[in-house]
C-alpha cells in the first residue's frame, strides 16, 4: 500500500506516520508512508497515485480541502480521511468525498479501526483469484465470481455465474485456500460464498436464489460468521 500523512505540525505528522506504520509491522503488511507539510506539495505528489491520504484540513496556504478539490481532478479512486479539530468541516469534506473523519488528538486505537475499515475496502475493490485446475486446463477465477462450491461423490462442482466447473478435489482443500471471513462451510457438502447469501432460512440458505441445505450442527456457527462478515450481529 501507498499511503500519504499530510500534517503542517510536525510533532503530529511524526505521531501519525508512526501510528500507520506500527498497524502495518503489527499485521506483517508491507506498505510505504510518505509524510508532507502542506496541501501544495500532496496535490503535486499525489499525480503519482496512493491508496490512502490521510490530511490535515487546518493548514496555512492551501488547506487540505482545497487540495483535496485539486487531487480528485485526476484521482476519483484514492481514500481521503481528513484529520481535524473542527466538525464543522464536514459538509466540505464529503464534497469531494471523504472517506471519514478523525478527530485530533487521532489514538493508535482509532487509527487501527479506520485502518482496517480501509483494508476491507480495498479487498472488496481488489477481490484475489485462485488457480483451478480442471478437465486438463488451469484457470484463474475471481473469488467473487464463486457461489458456492457443492461435493459431489469424488468430485467438487464451483458454482459461478458462468457456469459450473467440475474438477477433482475436496471441500476442504477450498476451504484452506479461500478467505474464510468471506466463504463458510454451511452443510458437509457445501461451501458458500456469503457476499451471494440473501437470506437463512431454518435449515436453509438461499446462494443467488438457489435453496442450499444449512447442516443444524452447523447453523450456529454459520449465522455468526455472517454477521461478522456483515460487520453486525443478530
Amino acid at each position: 500500500m501507498r499511503i500519504a500523512v499530510v500534517e503542517d505540525q510536525q510533532e503530529e505528522r511524526q505521531h501519525l506516520c508512526s501510528c500507520i506504520a506500527g498497524y502495518f509491522r503489527e499485521n506483517d503488511i508491507t506498505a510505504d508512508v510518505h509524510p508532507y507539510e502542506n496541501g501544495a506539495q500532496i496535490a503535486e505528489a499525489a499525480r503519482e497515485p496512493f491508496d490512502v491520504i490521510f490530511m490535515d484540513i487546518d493548514m496555512e496556504g492551501m488547506d487540505g480541502i482545497e487540495a483535496a478539490r485539486r487531487i480528485r481532478d485526476y484521482d476519483l479512486n484514492v481514500m481521503i480521511v481528513f484529520i481535524t479539530n473542527m466538525a464543522g468541516y464536514a459538509i466540505e469534506g464529503y464534497s469531494v468525498q471523504a472517506l471519514d473523519f478523525l478527530v485530533k488528538p487521532v489514538s493508535f486505537l482509532r487509527m487501527e479501526e479506520e485502518l482496517d475499515k480501509i483494508q476491507q475496502i480495498i479487498k472488496r475493490r481488489n477481490p484475489p483469484k485462485i488457480i483451478i485446475k480442471g478437465s486438463g486446463k488451469i484457470c484463474q477465477i475471481d473469488v467473487k465470481d464463486i457461489l458456492y462450491i457443492e461435493m459431489y461423490g469424488r468430485k467438487v462442482r464451483i458454482h459461478r455465474n458462468q457456469g459450473v466447473m467440475e474438477l477433482n478435489s475436496t471441500l476442504h482443500y477450498f476451504e484452506q485456500q479461500l478467505p474464510k471471513h468471506s466463504f463458510f462451510r454451511c452443510h458437509h457438502a457445501f461451501l458458500v460464498n456469503m457476499d451471494h447469501v440473501s437470506s437463512i432460512g431454518k435449515c436453509d440458505v438461499e446462494v443467488n436464489g438457489e435453496s442450499l441445505p444449512v447442516s443444524r450442527q452447523r447453523k450456529k456457527a454459520f449465522i455468526q460468521a455472517f454477521a461478522r462478515y456483515l460487520g453486525g450481529s443478530l
